[in-house]
């Protein structure tokens, strides 16, 4: 019974962080080539699988993924699946900018996880371990949420969180959601300070240490 009325309560609260970020991935991304940079890159052509590693950045549109390590594959249908892990004692980072539902109001996505798969034929991000995810609007934070394993479908602009792992190790799902009572309006929200990563890619300031 308590096991139950924990996976209503959790059931509930995602509905609500659903429900309260509507938007979803800026569709213009899904049509923009990815710009990948690393320091080295190996290729193997027959399995259509590509490695990158050192300081990887991949850009496609608003879509951003960084991390230490990148492996790239495509489909025969010329889908394409990332999957980024994070240096040692880091953390790998995603962010996107999504569609907007209310006129001047930007909403934007950043992620963050030890390990980061991007699924381009079902637009799906799945964040591992140490995984935390927060929604901006105009610059402001408005919502976030924590756990080991985070799912974001962008089509159906919905989240699935797992605080524990298969062993039962792990933690429970934090979250934190913004009232809706007086959204953001336009210049009237106070940007989030930025600094460079090691990329030299614009950060928000309070991201974890070590993101890249």
């Amino acid at each position: 019974m308590a096991m139950h009325r924990c996976a209503c309560a959790l059931a509930l609260l995602l509905g609500v962080l659903a429900l309260a970020a509507p938007a979803l991935a800026e569709r213009a991304d899904r049509d923009k080539e990815a710009n990948v940079t690393a320091d080295h890159s190996t290729l193997d052509d027959l399995h259509q699988v590509q490695v990158l590693t050192g300081h990887v950045v991949m850009i496609k549109g608003t879509m951003r993924l960084g991390g230490e390590r990148m492996e790239h594959r495509q489909d025969d249908e010329g889908y394409q699946y990332y999957v980024v892990t994070a240096a040692p004692n880091e953390l790998a980072s995603f962010h996107e900018r999504r569609d907007e539902v209310r006129a001047g109001i930007e909403s934007t996505l950043d992620g963050y996880a030890e390990r980061i798969e991007y699924d381009d034929r079902n637009e799906r991000v799945t964040l591992f371990q140490r995984a935390l995810v927060k929604r901006f609007e105009n610059g402001e934070q408005r919502d976030e949420l924590s756990g080991t394993r985070i799912v974001y479908d962008a089509r159906k602009a919905t989240y699935d969180v797992d605080g524990r792992n298969p062993d039962g190790s792990g933690n429970r799902v934090h979250m934190i959601i913004a009232p809706r009572t007086a959204p953001a309006a336009p210049g009237a929200a106070v940007p989030t300070p930025l600094r460079k990563d090691r990329q030299g890619l614009a950060a928000p300031a309070d991201a974890p240490a070590g993101a890249h």
